[in-house]
């Protein structure tokens, strides 16, 4: 794996002191996660080294084996961030490869990655752990790698031919039983409105299975063939009356302005959790929530890039104890699987629906109030 020229620098001056700390458990000796934790938005590792065997005195012996460490810390630090993948099949080594000005913002934020503990040990060894956040405004991996969008794009609206979906719990349901609530499919699926059909000219069976018509059956099937094939030409696919269905007819529904669709939503949402269970769900650093139509309800180009980059778009949970940025009142809706190397979240239409009527009316997308929950 390609590892910065930042590394191969630190690494060639004290590489001979360098020892592996050979560890590959999930926390370090000082309890803390190790490689990339989405949950708390942070990259530790953890670097050892030893004092050569002809230090003059203690302190030289002190100072090599931390520099050592410390070498061992940048090269694992560089080898965990060219992994991590910034949206889908994106990760920051191709980034790197690709953008020089990437580059170097990387090598910069690891060589101002941050000691958080630093142990002499009795064997003369020398532990030191280091942390680069994935977020923040200063030296975060987000300020290296994220880039800035041409333009804002706004958020798009519901798909109009299907009613948005049902929430089978209110305000004051604990967020646990939403979760459950959802996760059983009570209420959430919705239903699909078909789209009115165009009208067609009625059947006629060949002259060889009837009698010839006469002169005048001909011209009056010529009169409703001309009819019909007026009413196809002129037919408009959005009427300006009211949205009605019933059980018979529908009439095409009306697209709707902003004030409109907010007054359809119904729970005062302060935030969106993604019930991403059993869909292997990858995490990234700029994830995109998307309808199964392929239209992307959520992404950063609709949210501003210093916010993102300082706050990150979503939290990770693998658990429903403590759902974070989501608050007290979250919606709740469940994913119906996940697309481009398992990073985005597809939900149906009508959950699609339901979210983006109720982001007009307590704007919770564009303030990054959004969870996604997996395992």
């Amino acid at each position: 794996m390609k590892v910065p020229k930042i590394f191969s620098a630190i690494a060639a001056a004290v590489i001979l002191f360098a020892t592996s700390s050979g560890t590959s458990a999930a926390t370090s000796a000082n309890n803390f996660v190790e490689g990339v934790d989405w949950k708390n938005q942070v990259i530790t590792v953890t670097g050892e080294g030893v004092a050569p065997a002809n230090a003059v005195n203690y302190t030289q012996a002190k100072g090599l084996a931390s520099k050592a460490a410390q070498a061992d810390a940048y090269r694992k630090l560089g080898e965990i961030i060219n992994g991590v993948r910034v949206e889908g099949e994106t990760t920051v080594e191709k980034m790197l490869t690709t953008y020089d000005r990437v580059q170097m913002k990387v090598e910069a934020t690891i060589k101002g990655a941050k000691v958080i503990n630093e142990t002499f040990l009795s064997d003369g060894g020398y532990r030191v752990t280091m942390q680069v956040p994935l977020f923040g405004v200063s030296n975060s991996l987000a300020s290296a790698v994220l880039e800035r969008p041409n333009a804002l794009e706004p958020f798009p609206n519901p798909v109009i031919e299907v009613a948005p979906s049902s929430v089978p719990y209110t305000s004051a349901t604990p967020i646990q039983q939403r979760i459950e609530a959802t996760s059983r499919g009570t209420g959430n699926a919705g239903s699909y409105i078909p789209a009115p059909t165009m009208p067609t000219t009625p059947y006629k069976p060949p002259l060889s299975r009837m009698a010839v018509p006469s002169l005048d059956t001909i011209i009056l099937q010529k009169m409703q063939s001309d009819t019909l094939s007026m009413q196809a030409t002129t037919y408009q696919p959005y009427q300006t009356s009211p949205t009605t269905y019933n059980n018979s007819t529908a009439t095409q529904p009306v697209r709707k302005s902003v004030a409109e669709y907010a007054s359809m939503a119904e729970g005062d949402y302060t935030g969106l959790i993604v019930d991403c269970r059993g869909l292997e769900l990858q995490p990234v650093m700029s994830p995109v929530i998307v309808n199964s139509n392929g239209t992307k309800i959520y992404g950063h180009k609709n949210l501003d890039i210093d916010r993102v980059i300082r706050e990150g778009m979503a939290d990770y949970i693998d658990d429903t104890e403590n759902v974070g940025r989501a608050g007290t009142n979250p919606l709740v809706v469940k994913a119906v699987g996940v697309q481009n190397f398992n990073s985005n979240p597809v939900l149906a239409i009508p959950d699609s629906n339901r979210v983006l009527i109720e982001n007009y009316a307590t704007k919770f997308l564009k303030d990054l109030k959004v969870v996604f929950l997996f395992d």
